[in-house]
């Protein structure tokens, strides 16, 4: 190795200097390797690297001694002195390393490197003689070249994959704040989140014993939770601290977070706030519901009501007019027994007749009392128009037959295009002197209306009622359909009528 002193100065100054910043570089390197979190043989790489620093701190201590001229060239460690050319045997492992590495990882391209590291061993420097000086040259230069492309390397990489360091810089850039504490209450990891969030609260940052922490935090709370305590930190923010066990590279910890739950919080509110609002509304509904439970009640009651009347009232006027007239016919008692009999069994059925039906039994019943009711022409195809019309004869020819005294009833019913028809009654009974509407005349007037015919009544002589319902025509506003009854006949039910004839 004395053959290096025949090297000039000024070139072992630039090897000494080139030399000494390659191991600053190559010592970044391996710091860089030791903190990848790739598979394969991380750590054999990590020894390799950090074996090349220290290839390149003996090039540096080489090309120093040379430069001084001792004769024996030294490493000089105080308080005593290390033979430098011993030292060199570790390059000897960072070879036998490097060879390994470049076989595991098929990197043949290693094998250069791994030929100059066998070469600067002691027993090959002595076999190169004066070559010497060129394998310090071709060393220095190699890794001249290698060091700053590695550390081009690990900085792109740096960027783009994860490491302990980057797993750290993602820490403090979470929004969310995190501390682990060891059991002792040793803060071990604090991200800037918590940090400004515990100071917002007013709250020490530089915890040496956290101990505490989570009973400061319990009085701030606003609310406690399942998961943990709500706690307002200010500028309208609510955060949601949790805690949980945890370990920390094989160290068990206690884990707080601060998750900022602001967005939900003024979600919740807006909720409550609502659901305050749909209870009030369920509240009027229920009083409308009640309300429209007792108006269908009374409704119903009426029309019970209505249907009492009218199967009574339609009996009792046939057996007046019977007993009226004197007549011992056994025959038409015992019918009109029959019909008086019925009217339980009348008011308990819930099926209504067909019009047609009732206006065969209108003139049925009431020629029991001789009243002959003619009827002539058809009932409108709609039903709901039949039995208006129906219900309105029966309660005219009812009135005719009880008040004026009537022997004949005429029903003339007409019918014509798109939907138009007609009902005329009129009877051949007293005529009033003039007309004064009771019940009748306005239940009849209601019947029309609800199927949107007009309805006149003419003292005559002869009396007449007359209703009229044009083509498309509809029920007149505010106008109710009619309460459906079964029409007279066999124990059917009219409107009651307690109007005189003159007080129709």
């Amino acid at each position: 190795m004395s053959h290096l002193f025949s090297m000039r100065v000024s070139t072992l100054i630039v090897i000494c200097g080139v030399a000494y910043l390659l191991t600053a570089g190559q010592t970044v390197h391996a710091c860089f390797a030791s903190m990848r979190r790739k598979g394969g043989p991380r750590w054999l790489g990590v020894w390799y690297e950090a074996l090349l620093a220290v290839h390149l701190l003996f090039a540096c201590a080489v090309s120093s001694s040379a430069m001084e001229n001792q004769g024996v060239i030294l490493l000089w460690l105080h308080p005593i002195l290390l033979g430098l050319e011993s030292l060199l045997w570790a390059n000897a492992l960072a070879a036998v390393l490097g060879g390994v590495l470049a076989v595991r990882l098929r990197r043949p391209w290693m094998l250069g490197e791994v030929a100059l590291l066998a070469l600067c061993t002691p027993p090959a420097i002595e076999a190169l003689g004066e070559g010497s000086s060129l394998l310090l040259i071709a060393d220095v230069s190699l890794f001249a070249a290698r060091v700053p492309a590695t550390l081009a390397l690990d900085v792109r990489e740096s960027r783009t994959s994860v490491s302990r360091l980057s797993l750290i810089d993602a820490l403090d850039a979470l929004p969310e704040g995190v501390m682990w504490t060891n059991e002792g209450y040793e803060v071990l990891f604090m991200n800037d989140a918590m940090r400004a969030t515990l100071t917002r609260l007013g709250l020490s940052t530089d915890l040496a014993d956290a101990r505490g922490l989570w009973g400061r935090l319990e009085g701030e709370a606003r609310e406690a939770t399942g998961d943990g305590l709500l706690v307002d930190v200010g500028d309208g923010r609510t955060c949601l601290f949790v805690r949980d066990r945890a370990r920390l590279r094989g160290t068990p910890c206690e884990r707080v977070m601060a998750l900022d739950v602001s967005e939900e919080a003024a979600t919740n509110a807006r909720l409550e706030s609502l659901n305050r609002l749909l209870e009030a509304a369920n509240e009027e509904l229920r009083a409308s519901m009640l309300q429209v439970r007792r108006v269908a009640e009374a409704e119903a009651i009426m029309r019970v009501k209505a249907r009492v009347h009218d199967t009574i009232g339609a009996r009792l006027s046939i057996l007046h007019r019977f007993l009226e007239d004197d007549c011992d016919d056994p025959e038409a008692l015992e019918r009109i027994c029959g019909l008086l009999n019925g009217i339980m069994d009348d008011l308990a059925e819930k099926d209504l007749p067909a019009a047609s039906a009732g206006l065969e039994a209108i003139r049925s019943a009431f020629s029991l009392v001789g009243v002959d009711v003619r009827v002539v022409g058809e009932l409108p195809a709609d039903e709901a128009v039949a039995r208006a019309f129906a219900e309105i004869a029966l309660e005219a020819v009812t009135n005719a037959a009880k008040h004026a005294q009537a022997r004949r009833v005429d029903v003339r019913i007409c019918r014509g295009p798109g939907g138009a028809a007609s009902l005329s009654v009129t009877n051949d009974g007293l005529a009033p002197a003039s007309i004064v509407e009771g019940t009748g005349i306005p239940g009849m007037r209601r019947q029309a209306a609800a199927v949107g015919a007009s309805f006149a009544v003419r003292g005559g002589p002869p009396f007449s009622v007359e209703v009229v319902l044009p083509a498309g025509a509809r029920p007149a506003a505010g106008t109710e359909p009619a309460d459906e009854a079964p029409t007279a006949g066999a124990g059917a039910p009219t409107q009651e009528s307690s109007d005189e004839r003159g007080q129709a």
